[in-house]
């Protein structure tokens, strides 16, 4: 008869949860990194207080940052490709982050509603993405401009 060894099962369990704690650990010393609450309804129709993790961008002339993933763009804070991506401001008083920034980049105004569960009007979404048109033709324009000097 075989036995199954659940002792695996528990070691695997034991690293995950070592690597969750680490993962938390390096958060709480990014300089960006916040973490706000907000309330949710539950599949059981219940509002629940949920913890929300984000990301704030430092001053000018520092790099865009992700507000959900943290991760670093190419791009600056001050700059005109500000306009490729959908800056929100969280100036409820609750972003305590320790580069003294409460400024939020995001994707799209989709991405920033599915992240904190807010709504942005119809407005804002076709503002926003005339902007973003906008500074695409106008990023294009230079490149083929650099270009024709180039080949000229």
């Amino acid at each position: 008869m075989e036995y199954t060894d659940f002792n695996d099962q528990n070691d695997s369990y034991e690293e995950q949860r070592e690597q969750r704690k680490l993962v938390e650990e390096a958060k709480k010393m990014d300089r960006g990194y916040n973490l706000i609450y907000r309330n949710f309804t539950n599949k059981k129709g219940q509002l629940v207080r949920t913890p929300i993790g984000i990301y704030t961008s430092g001053g000018t002339d520092s790099q865009i940052r992700d507000a959900e993933t943290g991760a670093y763009y190419s791009h600056l804070v001050g700059s005109a490709d500000e306009d490729l991506y959908f800056k929100v401001i969280l100036a409820t008083g609750e972003c305590k982050s320790k580069n003294g920034s409460s400024t939020l980049f995001y994707s799209s105004p989709r991405h920033y509603m599915s992240h904190l569960n807010n709504e942005v009007s119809e407005d804002t979404l076709q503002l926003w993405e005339e902007k973003r048109a906008a500074r695409c033709k106008a990023r294009e324009m230079k490149k083929n401009n650099a270009l024709s000097i180039i080949v000229n």
